[in-house]
């Protein structure tokens, strides 16, 4: 200790004593000794031990200089079936890596959760001695109680696991369905929750509401705000269940949900029981399928590079590419494969979804035959010319765009009428259950419940499966355009 600590030791002490003698408590406890040596020698005592204290650990911010003791771990990842998110445990603490894929670019956000036992041994991660790489991962103290969910998808996940109190703001209150959710978005109660909106404002709205976490997304697109979210300093995450290509691995994410607001049992259990049902769902489909001599979900082009490159959205194929596409997808039987046709013409150009995608792998899960499931891409664009080469081999037509009636799919391109699932009025889209505004549930209620999703579209394409009569039938996201 210097010498200048010891010169101002007794004034220290005294200080320290009086105001210690203000508590209500001790004050009581030392009345009897005020005025004594006894008190005073007490309190020099405790003051030279705090200073000897001070003389052995010193005075760097208050805190002691103590070595770091470096975690030798490896992160131990759970086996998932995601390309965008990993969960594990690193360093006795719950990890995750978060990916999101704009055009070429792929951005990656680490985090680590810590519970309050955790957190109580510091949030430095490398005073903590996590690996370099994980240094600069963003802390969260879990479980998580404020969150603004600005994704109709965050806000599913979050209802499937009775959590709708712990949102506090969302992106726009008009398009949510859960009738509780959008009510408190429109009356300012105690349980009220702001719509943060996409203006100037959106900023100021997020920071004022002492959120635990955002939850975003990212498209690329003009909507993003991200970046200036980030700039704020508020935690950040963005999900990227909207990129999956199957409906369990973008239910899988829920296990994520599940370690952030402390339910991750819960979230297990909602995943095993989902995904069972959809497996065996998906097997009941199939095995009826070979028994009525038909293979479900089989590639109309069975490989054929003749349909791939037509597939890959040739800006003017001639007449004897157009038929040799139209030749291939007809040759297949469709009654016990139904031909499946996706997407949309706007200015000329259909727009449908590639041989990878969600909704071809739904289609084929379902027992149907996507036209182009032997392509490899995500989405697809073809002249409208090239699609009507094969308006005679549709029998089913899903996910017109938008578009919720035929009169307004006619409106737009009225050469649409002559493709057969039109003419036959087999025409779904998934818009069957709506929110008070509108908000449509495909994209709320229907990621966490994958078995009923499959269930309803393979009624819609099939007309039934055999020996399947147990899933709730009230989930119905698809409906034919024709009937309401």
């Amino acid at each position: 200790m210097s010498s200048n600590k010891i010169h101002y030791l007794p004034v220290l002490c005294m200080i320290f004593y009086c105001r210690v003698l203000k508590i209500n408590k001790l004050g009581r406890f030392a009345s009897s000794f005020r005025g004594g040596r006894f008190s005073f020698l007490l309190f020099l005592g405790v003051c030279l031990s705090f200073f000897c204290l001070v003389s052995v650990t010193g005075c760097n911010g208050g805190a002691p200089e103590t070595s770091v003791k470096k975690c030798s771990e490896t992160v131990q990842f759970e086996a998932v079936g995601s390309d965008y998110f990993a969960i594990g445990r690193l360093c006795g603490t719950d990890v995750a890596v978060v990916r999101s894929v704009i055009g070429k670019d792929t951005l990656v956000h680490k985090f680590v959760m810590m519970d309050s036992s955790s957190a109580a041994l510091g949030t430095d991660l490398r005073r903590r001695g996590f690996p370099e790489e994980w240094a600069s991962a963003v802390v969260l103290r879990v479980p998580l109680m404020r969150v603004a969910a600005l994704s109709t998808s965050q806000v599913g996940y979050m209802l499937r696991l009775g959590l709708r109190d712990r949102i506090v703001g969302v992106s726009d209150g008009q398009y949510i369905v859960d009738s509780v959710l959008y009510y408190r978005t429109r009356q300012k109660t105690p349980e009220f929750v702001e719509s943060i909106g996409y203006d100037a404002g959106a900023l100021e709205k997020l920071m004022a509401l002492n959120l635990d976490l955002v939850l975003d997304f990212t498209t690329g697109g003009d909507y993003d705000n991200y970046e200036q979210i980030a700039r704020t300093n508020l935690p950040l995450m963005l999900t990227s269940e909207w990129q999956e290509d199957s409906p369990l691995a973008k239910l899988e994410w829920i296990k994520l949900y599940g370690i952030l607001f402390g339910v991750r049992a819960l979230a297990d259990s909602v995943y095993e029981q989902e995904k069972r049902l959809y497996e065996t769902l998906r097997d009941l489909i199939a095995n009826s399928a070979s028994r009525n001599g038909g293979v479900a979900g089989v590639s109309p082009a069975r490989g054929g590079s003749e349909l791939q490159g037509a597939s890959e959205g040739e800006a003017s194929p001639d007449n004897k590419s157009e038929k040799k596409l139209s030749s291939l997808v007809s040759r297949l039987s469709s009654k016990q494969c139904p031909r499946v046709l996706a997407g949309m013409s706007y200015g000329g150009v259909w727009h449908a979804p590639g041989g990878k995608s969600f909704t071809a792998n739904l289609i084929r899960d379902a027992g149907g035959c996507y036209l182009w499931a032997s392509d490899s891409s995500r989405e697809l664009n073809f002249s409208f010319e090239q699609v009507y080469a094969l308006a005679d081999s549709v029998d089913v037509w899903v996910n017109p765009s938008m578009f919720a009636t035929a009169e307004e799919i006619v409106a737009l391109e009225p050469r649409v009428k002559n493709i057969r699932a039109f003419r036959e009025k087999a025409v779904f889209q998934n818009d069957g259950r709506r929110g008070i505004g509108s908000g449509n549930d495909f994209y709320e209620g229907a990621i966490t419940r994958p078995a009923e999703l499959l269930w309803n579209f393979a009624k819609c394409i099939k007309g039934s499966v055999p020996g399947v009569n147990s899933l709730d039938t009230a989930y119905k996201w698809y409906r034919n355009i024709y009937n309401f």
